[in-house]
């Protein structure tokens, strides 16, 4: 008998593991609403429990209170907003908001729900990930980029066949593959790039590009350039990134043919600027999948993503002149 500290998705996974039973493995619910639920769900049988403010129970530690006599529930794991504990749980005080994994027969587990002690009881929630499949992906996703890097396939075909590799070699179900679908910003790119269509179209972009170039037609093209990248650099903080491209790429382009230089330079230039999302952890859906397991603030993302995005756009507006000269 093993005793393992794991998050939620790795207690489901080893859930899965052959020669393994993970015990419990039961989720509470009301007896009532049990009917029609599927037993074969690894995610059952277990249940999360939250500290209520001002409980009885804050300052006392796990052992202390005696989970198993007082409540007939066994505490399998705890989650903690702003840390993660070291010390052996059944010595860990509790604190407000602490998320207790508990498991317990039914009337254990009502026992609890009816303590003003916890706040809420909720299902617990993970998700099983097959390990013995990474090799697997690593492989799919070089495959992927390596065809659409070496003009084998479109990016967009290389991307749908490697996605459709990944199901196929079951590195991912579908439903977890229809999952990580972010409609969002599907919807926000779909309305973005028309407008881009249309500002080119209708002359709108031009417009721009010719009241722009009344300000900055006596600039130096490098500063010109830097001012364009930090423009658009800190427009992408909250847009994405083929929003901005679709939408400043034309006025950047009727921008230089207005001041009779290389399009080129100044459409790379939006391009380049619209990637670099390091000053906030919205700027990008990477810097918020480690802002919270990293533990960072605010306030980390402007010190560290400030000196960056001053050296991209140092190289960007230097060297994008001496590549498309005018």
């Amino acid at each position: 008998m093993l005793l393992a500290r794991a998050p939620a998705d790795d207690i489901v996974t080893l859930r899965q593991e052959p020669g393994v039973e993970l015990h419990p493995v039961e989720q509470y619910r009301p007896p009532e609403q049990k009917n029609g639920h599927s037993e074969n769900d690894p995610t059952e049988k277990l249940v999360q429990a939250v500290v209520a403010p001002r409980s009885e129970l804050i300052g006392q530690t796990i052992s202390e209170i005696d989970f198993r006599r007082r409540y007939g529930a066994v505490v399998v794991a705890l989650w903690r907003r702003d840390s993660q504990p070291r010390e052996e749980m059944a010595h860990l005080a509790l604190r407000e908001g602490d998320v207790l994994v508990l498991q317990g027969e039914d009337d254990d587990l009502e026992r609890v729900s009816a303590d003003r002690a916890f706040l809420m009881m909720m299902p617990f929630q993970g998700e099983a990930r097959s390990r013995s499949k990474a090799p697997i992906a690593g492989v799919i996703m070089l495959a992927t980029i390596l065809a659409a890097a070496f003009n084998v396939l479109s990016i967009e075909i290389a991307a749908m066949a490697g996605a459709v590799a990944m199901v196929l070699a079951r590195c991912i179900t579908t439903n977890q593959a229809y999952r990580a679908i972010d409609t969002r910003v599907f919807v926000f790119i779909a309305g973005a790039i028309p407008l881009g269509e249309a500002m080119s179209k209708t002359g709108t972009a031009e417009l721009l590009g010719r009241w722009l170039e009344s300000f900055l037609s006596g600039m130096n093209e490098v500063l010109l350039l830097m001012v364009l990248f930090w423009v658009v650099a800190v427009l992408t903080q909250f847009m994405s990134d083929s929003a901005t491209t679709a939408i400043f790429g034309p006025v950047a382009a009727a921008l230089a043919v207005a001041l009779g230089r290389s399009p080129e330079a100044y459409v790379v230039t939006v391009a380049m600027a619209s990637v670099v999302a390091f000053l906030t952890p919205i700027g990008h859906h990477g810097n918020l999948l480690i802002y919270g397991p990293g533990r960072y603030q605010f306030r980390d993302f402007v010190k560290v993503g400030t000196p960056l995005t001053v050296l991209a756009s140092l190289v960007v507006a230097f060297m994008a002149p001496m590549i498309w000269r005018s």
